[in-house]
């Protein structure tokens, strides 16, 4: 997967939902994330979902050396939680509402279904802890063997991966480990 490359500063934005963050905390590997091409975002309002003390300490640490950013979304608020088809305010609103106002350098980092649909149809390219994963197989990062370990982790931890996702992220990590 090739960086897509904004105008402002040449450098894609991740924007990191609560959904991947708590996952990749519970499994020590947010290193991962920060690793990926582009600067890491966790939305305001995604962070203010961050419950459990593990990811909010992982989130502290990396925002201290500034290998992630906190920011606020304050525009296409609206808009966002007209094609989400909720009232109020989430993570995935401002999630959303980031992706929309920052444009074409943005990815969605998100494991939520809904959250990926809608960013799918409005062609916000999209990502998941298991693509944060394989990206780093790719990278040359972490080995295969560890990336398998850090999926069925994943999936002890609660990350809800079905039987066929988990054998799907087998042959992508073994596919991006023999390039």
């Amino acid at each position: 997967m090739s960086p897509e490359r904004g105008e402002d500063d040449g450098e894609r934005t991740l924007l990191v939902d609560a959904s991947v963050f708590i996952t990749l905390a519970a499994v020590d590997a947010v290193d991962l994330l920060v690793g990926m091409e582009g600067t890491g975002v966790v939305p305001e309002r995604v962070a203010e979902e961050l419950a459990d003390d593990r990811s909010r300490a992982a989130l502290a640490g990396y925002r201290e050396d500034s290998s992630i950013r906190v920011e606020r979304a304050d525009d296409r608020l609206e808009s966002a939680r007209t094609h989400l088809g909720v009232d109020g305010e989430s993570g995935d609103v401002g999630l959303l509402a980031h992706a929309m106002a920052t444009g074409e350098s943005v990815v969605a980092v998100t494991d939520d279904r809904p959250l990926r649909q809608t960013c799918k149809a409005l062609s916000v390219p999209v990502s998941g802890s298991l693509g944060v994963v394989i990206r780093a197989v790719e990278r040359g990062e972490i080995g295969d063997a560890e990336a398998k370990d850090l999926v069925y982790a994943m999936d002890e931890v609660g990350a809800r991966l079905s039987a066929t996702l988990v054998r799907r992220a087998e042959r992508l990590i073994d596919d991006a480990s023999d390039e």
